[in-house]
């Protein structure tokens, strides 16, 4: 009993894991969500939506209902200077994936950038350049 009880659990988390990755295959509708309403979070949210039209594999819509998932991100920015930066504004950045149920399917590293000549002053192109070289290495293999 006790073996067939461990078969069907999983079953059943096979399918789920199965599902959620169906969510997020190339074609599929992606909405980007930025709650936040610094300046700095959505010229980021911004930047993540020209990758990811540049990029191709999903198709952007603009209302959540007309997703297949969604990327919900987290931008924290802070001002200074670090022994990386000269001053200005570092982004942090973190992105989950979420179902169309609201059940988080996959989440980023952190990513975090400071203005530098390395990145042309550009702390939020730098963390979404991060982001979008991971998705792409985890959902289209390159």
């Amino acid at each position: 009993m006790k073996r067939y009880l461990i078969c069907i659990c999983l079953f059943f988390s096979l399918g789920y894991s199965i599902a959620q990755q169906a969510a997020l295959k190339a074609g599929n509708k992606v909405f980007v969500e930025n709650t936040s309403k610094n300046e700095n979070a959505i010229h980021t949210a911004e930047q993540l939506e020209t990758e990811l039209k540049e990029w191709g594999y999903w198709k952007l819509v603009n209302k959540k209902e007309e997703a297949d998932f969604q990327i919900k991100i987290d931008v924290t920015a802070s001002k200074g200077i670090t022994l990386t930066s000269w001053g200005g504004t570092s982004i942090m950045l973190v992105a989950k994936l979420v179902d169309q149920k609201g059940e988080e399917i996959w989440e980023s590293n952190a990513y975090k950038s400071s203005p530098n000549g390395t990145n042309g002053f550009n702390s939020s192109k730098a963390v979404v350049n991060k982001l979008i070289r991971e998705l792409k290495s985890k959902f289209a293999g390159k």
